[in-house]
């Protein structure tokens, strides 16, 4: 049906697009009835020419695919977010198993700040070439899997970026960019306010055990703001957690160069636990938590020893990567095209399923998705929920997540436990559009760590 188009059409970056065509000046401020008649036409006498695809997942990628990351330069733990204008890059690597080598190549796309494609035009928020070829790549090496190991550095001299904001970049084959194998977002941000975070907890209340509050400021004393609540947008998530992200707040208090969110129910997190750890990097030996290391040809397995559910233990700290990990091997050099696929096998003790909902394993491991790819089966057999992942040897962090049904919010209360001491990253986005503008400046970020609240 023709008419579903109809809303895509008259976004107003589609409309200038068209405008560009037909010669008409985009700062037009107002656009007349006959050009808007002669959209409709060509919408519906003459078969939709103009059509734009629906918004791709944001996490995206061909089962093919695999262990993708998106991080600073030089710090692979990092969030995939650079500064306007600043000399930091971000690097896009992953994984192609077989063989046979792609044609790829990558382009950008500007988003609004609720993830979907903004109005700007390619040449309103980047210079260069809007679709380049990915050359960097190399074959694995001595490896039982095959795969090819691709790597982009970018901003770089193809493109650069010009506008603030949320972005993705779309991996694709030969030209057909409406087909991406590989999608992820990024962020740039320009510096224009400060943001400053408290973190609260308590742990001897009983109303707000295993929970953490995220309290902050923005200061904007040299950055006018004319109405807070319509124009500044803030989304707060922790660690690297999709499911546990709180989004659109508003300010409690408006002062002079001062916007203040200090809420009491509105910005609080499941404290959680410590996450558990992995240790993958060597087929030779098996290190904790690895009951047994089996080569069956062609592929290695490592088969864990059962997790237990810490709900009703106590609180104990444990330094990890707050869900993410680190490519590494220990019998070579290169992680990157040297370090091997294996069969990961895990296991959760249960008596009984949980009701009413799914476990999963969570972190960086399973792109902090929450879908089949990562959902355990509950085995009546061994009493145990269980799981196979195909995983890239390294260091990994996870946990394991209760979703119920009907709800988007995974718990780990449930499994893991909920301690207002854990530690945990907040990232905090401050996203600002003004009031007649058409995108959404990110104009403030800030990392707070729950064991620095300060």
């Amino acid at each position: 049906m023709k008419f579903v188009y109809i809303r895509n059409i008259l976004r107003p970056s589609n409309i200038r697009r068209m405008a560009n065509c037909l010669n008409i000046k985009k700062d037009k401020p107002t656009l007349n009835t006959s050009f808007l008649l002669m959209i409709f036409y060509l919408i519906i006498f003459q078969g939709g020419i103009y059509t734009f695809s629906q918004t791709p997942d944001l996490y995206f990628q061909k089962s093919s695919i695999k262990t993708v990351q998106l991080h600073k330069q030089g710090w692979d733990m990092s969030y995939p977010l650079i500064q306007l204008g600043g000399n930091d890059k971000l690097v896009l690597s992953f994984d192609d198993l077989g063989e046979e080598t792609k044609n790829y190549n990558y382009t950008i796309v500007h988003y609004d700040y609720n993830w979907q494609p903004s109005d700007l035009l390619e040449t309103e928020y980047m210079t260069g070439y809007s679709q380049n070829p990915l050359t960097d790549y190399q074959f694995s090496f001595n490896t039982k899997f095959i795969y090819t190991h691709y790597q982009l550095v970018f901003p770089n001299n193809d493109f650069q970026i010009l506008k603030s904001g949320n972005y993705v970049i779309k991996i694709f084959e030969d030209n057909n960019s409406d087909d991406p194998v590989l999608v992820r977002p990024f962020m740039v941000f320009e510096p224009l306010v400060s943001v400053i975070p408290r973190i609260k907890y308590s742990a001897n209340s009983s109303v707000a055990k295993g929970i953490q509050e995220v309290d902050f400021k923005i200061l904007h004393p040299h950055f006018n703001i004319d109405n807070a609540i319509e124009e500044v947008k803030v989304r707060i998530m922790k660690n690297g957690r999709l499911d546990a992200q709180i989004n659109d707040l508003k300010p409690l208090f408006i002062r002079p160069g001062e916007l203040v969110y200090d809420y009491n129910r509105e910005n609080v997190f499941e404290g959680g636990n410590e996450y558990r750890w992995l240790d993958i990097r060597s087929v030779r030996f098996a290190p904790e938590y690895v009951k047994n290391i089996v080569y069956h040809d062609p592929y290695y397995h490592f088969e864990l020893f059962p997790d237990r559910p810490r709900a009703k233990s106590t609180y104990f700290y444990k330094e990890d990567f707050n869900g993410r990990y680190h490519i590494e091997v220990k019998e070579y050099n290169n992680p990157d095209i040297e370090a091997d696929y294996v069969y990961v096998h895990f296991s959760l003790l249960a008596l009984n399923p949980y009701p009413e909902g799914d476990v999963y394993v969570l972190g960086g491991l399973s792109n902090w998705l929450l879908n089949k790819n990562n959902r355990m089966v509950y085995n009546p057999q061994t009493y145990r929920y269980e799981l196979t992942l195909l995983l890239k040897q390294g260091f990994y962090n996870y946990q394991y997540l209760y979703l119920k049904n009907g709800e988007t919010r995974g718990k780990l209360k449930e499994i893991e436990g909920s301690f207002s001491q854990t530690e945990n990253d907040y990232l905090i986005l401050v996203y600002y559009k003004k009031t007649g503008g058409y995108y959404d400046h990110l104009i403030g970020v800030s990392i707070a760590n729950s064991l620095k609240p300060n």
